[in-house]
C-alpha cells in the first residue's frame, strides 16, 4: 500500500488551524477597533470558537502522525 504525502495526510488539521487563524484575526480586528468590545459577547465566543477550532486541529495533527 502506498503512504500518502504529507499533506494529504495533515489537509483535515491544517484545515481547522486555518479556521482557527482566520477567527482570530477577526477577533483581534474587532478587540483593536474598539476597547471596550474586548468584553462582548460576540467577542468572546469569536475568541473561544477559534481556540477550539484551533485545539481540533492541534489534536487532528497529532492523530494524523
Amino acid at each position: 500500500m502506498k503512504r500518502r504525502g504529507w499533506l494529504a495526510r495533515n489537509a483535515l488539521g491544517l484545515w481547522f488551524l486555518a479556521i482557527a487563524a482566520l477567527g482570530f484575526m477577526r477577533w483581534w480586528m474587532k478587540v483593536a477597533r474598539e476597547d471596550a468590545a474586548a468584553f462582548a459577547p460576540d467577542v468572546a465566543l469569536w475568541l473561544a470558537g477559534s481556540i477550539a477550532m484551533a485545539a481540533i486541529g492541534l489534536i487532528a495533527l497529532w492523530r494524523s502522525r
